[in-house]
């Protein structure tokens, strides 16, 4: 199931036509409605215009990931300057791209982000990874320190994560079940201290 929400009800036409007749779609059009509906439905993805009054914060963002920690957050903007980008991402977002976009970049963008994989300009990681870990002596020994107790199998798979490798693809790399690679991440998140993919993807960048 997909939330798709919008102040716009032509937006929500539009991201209804690209996404196909087959998705389960469930809109919202208010912002003070949007956090319950993603706390109630849980939805596995959430379409989010930026002009949904106050959705710009990123600690609306972040309230939003921690209602439903696996749902994943898509931002559509006309503009978005960088220092706000970066923010969402550090909020929880997974992907964010033009407001207009083409129906089949926003079947590009959301199948990416879908795999698990971040749809982010690459000028923004540099600025992300720095943000991320401002401590620099946390960087070089407590980041280092907690891989240190991963098993080699975990190691790998974090490496890969790193690199923005999706789950179906780590599977098909080592050769095991997706659902493997979904057991060996728990036990990652657990073991570093972090509660998904992206923060673990920047912490061992920056390992």
């Amino acid at each position: 199931m997909f939330v798709i929400a919008s102040p716009d009800p032509d937006t929500l036409d539009r991201w209804r036509a690209g996404l196909g007749e087959n998705a389960s779609l469930i809109e919202v059009r208010r912002n003070d409605a949007l956090r319950e509906c993603v706390a109630r439905l849980q939805p596995q993805l959430l379409l989010l215009d930026l002009r949904l009054a106050r959705a710009v914060r990123p600690q609306d963002i972040s309230l939003l990931s921690k209602a439903s920690p696996a749902t994943r957050i898509i931002v559509l903007a006309d503009a978005c300057n960088e220092d706000v980008e970066v923010a969402l991402f550090r909020a929880g977002v997974r992907g964010v791209c033009p407001l207009h976009v083409s129906d089949d970049l926003l079947l590009r963008v959301t199948n990416a982000v879908l795999q698990g994989e971040l749809w982010i300009r690459r000028a923004l990681v540099p600025k992300l990874l720095e943000g991320f870990a401002t401590d620099r002596h946390e960087a070089e020994t407590g980041c280092t320190g907690r891989f240190a107790i991963l098993t080699p199998r975990e190691t790998e798979i974090a490496r890969l994560i790193g690199q923005g490798v999706s789950n179906k693809r780590i599977a098909r790399h080592l050769a095991i079940a997706e659902q493997t690679v979904k057991g060996h991440l728990t036990a990652i998140f657990r073991k570093i201290g972090v509660v998904d993919r992206t923060k673990l993807a920047l912490l061992f960048a920056h390992r």
